[in-house]
């Protein structure tokens, strides 16, 4: 708890939302739950690394690689996408003190806090309005884009948040959720370059018998791409969350 309180007020932020809305909260009890869940969290920061290499193996040209929601640095097979592409581009909207310190490892890596829905100050002064997202789409350098662990988690906090203080419905919340993932989407679609998608498509609970007790369509009703290949990420093990549950996300990969 110590170490969670230090890292918390001692993280620079770019911008006042993400320490007062609660994004850096969850940043920080992410990478608690990362170090307590580690051996089964590994399996899948393995497979994330291994489908952004197999993305990058067969460009023509490695000027560039994008990676959205890079956050921990855990998924990222960074030492390898230094190693190959000029240019290394970490996107989140806050970075943990241990990711700056292993990006600043590499002269060619460069960490960069950014809104990447383009619409969070306009959600938190209460008047939503999700615009298309532009950063990067003319950038004729980018040769590959991956969007890592991050659709089915951009509705969570801003929804929470105008549930709680703007008393919004929950018609309103869940086309809300919507329209970000579906925003989104499109952004990804519109980059001329290879795009390599790899999100969570499904949360599943089971109790102690192995039962399934609750099943959860993260994409919010939003038709998702099709996928190549998939694996299971036991998020929540038993004594992680609630009592006697275990939630197991299915994790994939779609190339758009």
């Amino acid at each position: 708890m110590i170490r969670e309180i230090w890292q918390y007020l001692t993280t620079p932020v770019a911008f006042s939302y993400v320490r007062n809305k609660g994004f850096l909260k969850e940043a920080i009890a992410m990478s608690a739950r990362a170090r307590r869940c580690r051996r089964q969290w590994d399996k899948h920061y393995r497979h994330c690394e291994e489908t952004i290499v197999d993305a990058a193996k067969d460009l023509d040209s490695r000027h560039t690689v994008l990676i959205i929601g890079a956050g921990s640095l855990r998924d990222v097979p960074l030492d390898y996408l230094a190693q190959h592409f000029e240019r290394v581009l970490l996107v989140d909207l806050v970075f943990l003190k241990a990711a700056r310190r292993q990006a600043a490892l590499y002269s060619n890596v460069e960490l960069i806090e950014h809104d990447v829905t383009e619409s969070l100050e306009s959600v938190f002064d209460g008047a939503p309005s999700i615009p298309q997202p532009s950063r990067w789409l003319d950038d004729e350098r980018v040769d590959l884009v991956v969007s890592l662990n991050l659709i089915t988690q951009l509705p969570l906090i801003p929804v929470r948040q105008l549930i709680v203080n703007y008393r919004i419905s929950e018609l309103q919340a869940d086309e809300l959720g919507r329209e970000l993932i579906r925003s989104h989407l499109d952004y990804l679609q519109r980059f001329a370059c290879r795009v390599c998608l790899i999100a969570d498509r499904e949360s599943v609970e089971y109790n102690v018998y192995d039962e399934e007790t609750d099943r959860l369509d993260t994409w919010w009703e939003v038709e998702p791409p099709p996928e190549t290949e998939s694996w299971e990420w036991e998020l929540i093990p038993f004594g992680e969350g609630r009592a006697n549950r275990r939630q197991v996300n299915r994790v994939a990969v779609s190339i758009l």
